[in-house]
């Protein structure tokens, strides 16, 4: 649809966008466009998702939009809606309009400002790491604390700044605006490459204000897929978390930009588990119709490179992932029967066993590398004795300064086995390093004065001498 909402005469952009559907997709393509906005106001909160949309279907329109959402920018360097990603739709709508010098032109001072103020907006307490200001800003509300530093906001700064100098080599009067975004996208690229990558894990890291840093394996810990600074080894450790995510929980913003993003890089599988998501009953019009349009975009992208194939060549297509599986699956069952077990058993890949990731997680402890012994605890969790490993795990999330997760942890464990001394000593002091004396002395006092205490003498006379030193701590502060 164009921008008055009237059918695309043909040979436009959505014409032949529409054209490359087979009829079912273009129906619902075309529903789809007509009920996209084609005015910020209209768009709202969902305007960075319907520009990415329009990119697809009718990029004047994408370019109208976009140049709304730039004259939205504050004093502060912020756009409204907050997102930083203005410089990457930029660039691809440049790459697809006809007049893209003329585009360029009207767009790149804007941008330049946004450049030179944007990475400052998230990087208030000056320490080189961008964090969300809000829950409201980030991707992902649910993953928001105060100090956080979670690398989806890192990989969007450094694609934005990555854009700007595309869109910006060769121009006069952009030097500042140029030294500016590469010295971001330098910093940050480094910070992802050296800092927070972890090849033994196969993650990427977060940073809370105070403690040491962990493993992300939160949504926001996916994002370097689409980060343009990525490597193969980056790509080999995050793609099977991609194939099991759980896309629905996401937020709905989180879950279009991703999927926009991933449309440039080669991850087509992931690509195809977010289009098998279907949105919430509760997703606004505008956020409905704009994932309708990317996901059937995906779609028309590849449409052209099956046109002109015959219906059996087509149908091959479409079924090929599944029919290359069946296949390999009988030729797998096929060499088993012939080959016989001792083939199966010499060919089958190692595996480390909980043993030595034990053994592994004692050795990184005893050197102080307590985030690592943490990994091999959660690892050997997931394989064998979940009761003992998330014990062991909880004593490291003590030692790397996390006792909030390490309370959890003893009150889950205490939830399923209540006669567990070492755990209940443990919540004691996991609730007293954060400052609950009250709590922590009743949980001490009922460990030394229950029944069987007597079973465990030394632990009783240590839970003792708690509630002994904690009624003096206690009267101290009274006084």
């Amino acid at each position: 649809m164009d921008v008055n909402g009237e059918a695309p005469q043909s040979g436009s952009p959505g014409q032949v966008w529409l054209d490359a559907l087979p009829p079912g997709m273009a129906r619902a393509a075309a529903d789809a466009l007509a009920r996209l906005p084609t005015a910020a106001a209209a768009a709202g909160d969902a305007l960075p998702e319907v520009v990415a949309a329009w990119t697809l279907a009718a990029p004047e329109t994408a370019a109208r939009l976009l140049e709304a959402w730039l004259a939205s920018v504050d004093d502060a360097g912020q756009l409204h809606p907050p997102c930083p990603i203005a410089c990457q739709w930029a660039e691809r709508i440049a790459a697809v309009l006809p007049d893209r010098q003329s585009f360029v032109a009207r767009v790149l001072p804007a941008l330049a400002r946004l450049a030179e103020r944007q990475f400052d907006g998230y990087d208030a307490a000056g320490t080189g790491l961008p964090q969300w200001p809000a829950p409201a800003a980030a991707l992902f509300p649910g993953e928001f604390a105060p100090g956080r530093f979670t690398v989806d906001l890192a990989v969007l700064l450094a694609n934005e700044a990555a854009a700007f100098g595309r869109l910006a080599a060769g121009q006069t009067g952009f030097d500042r605006a140029l030294d500016e975004a590469e010295g971001e996208r330098r910093e940050l690229d480094g910070w992802l490459a050296d800092d927070l990558w972890d090849e033994e894990s196969s993650a990427f890291h977060r940073r809370d204000a105070g403690r040491a840093s962990v493993p992300d394996d939160s949504p926001c810990g996916l994002f370097p897929l689409v980060w343009e600074g990525r490597t193969d080894a980056m790509v080999e450790g995050l793609r099977p978390r991609a194939a099991t995510a759980n896309y629905a929980a996401w937020p709905l913003r989180a879950r279009a930009l991703f999927f926009a993003l991933l449309l440039r890089t080669p991850h087509k599988s992931v690509v195809a588990r977010l289009r098998q998501t279907p949105l919430p009953a509760t997703a606004a019009p505008a956020e409905q119709a704009a994932w309708t349009v990317l996901t059937l975009g995906a779609e028309a992208l590849r449409a052209p490179h099956v046109h002109g194939m015959p219906r059996l060549a087509r149908w091959v297509d479409a079924h090929g992932r599944g029919l290359a599986r069946g296949l390999a699956a009988a030729a797998l069952a096929l060499v088993v029967a012939l080959l016989g077990w001792w083939i199966l058993q010499r060919e089958k890949p190692l595996a480390i066993g909980t043993g030595e990731l034990e053994r592994q997680a004692r050795q990184a402890c005893a050197e102080g590398k307590h985030d690592r012994a943490a990994a091999r605890y959660r690892q050997a969790a997931r394989r064998g004795d979940a009761t003992y490993f998330r014990y062991r795990l909880a004593g490291e999330w003590m030692h790397l300064g996390h006792a909030a997760e390490a309370e959890a942890a003893y009150r889950a464990m205490l939830a399923e086995a209540p006669d567990t001394p070492n755990a209940r000593m443990n919540l004691a002091l996991a609730v007293l390093r954060q400052g609950r004396r009250a709590e922590a002395r009743e949980l001490y006092a009922a460990l030394a004065e229950e029944p069987g205490a007597a079973a465990h003498p030394e632990l009783a006379a240590r839970a003792r001498l708690a509630v002994e030193l904690l009624d003096r701590q206690l009267a101290l502060d009274r006084e």
